[in-house]
């Protein structure tokens, strides 16, 4: 039973994927991680997205949101100029720039529960 069960740990790290740390590392789900690969692509408007993925305006505004405030990605304000009015414009950041990043939080896990692991003797 002991050796299934490391089996099954080892696997599961063996098959982690780029997106599961970062949907592990910045707390979003599938949706918020469809949405930056979406804007790494491609600035897009908030209509534009919600047409492309098939949600409601809101849904993907509220995903949009918690992916500026973790800092996946960026908004621009535009005004128009006839007729007065403003719209914003998302763009992903760079996995490049998000790179540095995500290593620094996975060091700071690894050191985290490699501590964790050594003060198991004590217990």
């Amino acid at each position: 039973m002991y050796f299934a069960q490391t089996f099954y740990i080892i696997t599961v790290i063996i098959s982690v994927k780029c997106s599961d740390v970062c949907k592990c590392l910045f707390k979003i789900g599938d949706r918020e991680f469809e949405l930056y690969r979406l804007l790494v692509k491609k600035p897009r408007r908030v209509e534009e997205l919600a047409e492309k993925l098939g949600k409601d305006r809101s849904t993907v505004q509220r995903c949009l949101n918690k992916l500026v405030n973790c800092g996946m990605i960026k908004r621009e304000q535009v005004v128009i100029k006839e007729g007065g009015g403003r719209y914003y414009i998302y763009q992903g950041m760079p996995p490049e720039e998000l790179m540095p990043w995500l290593n620094a939080c996975l060091e700071r896990w690894y050191r985290e529960m490699k501590k964790a692991v050594n003060d198991f003797r004590g217990f």
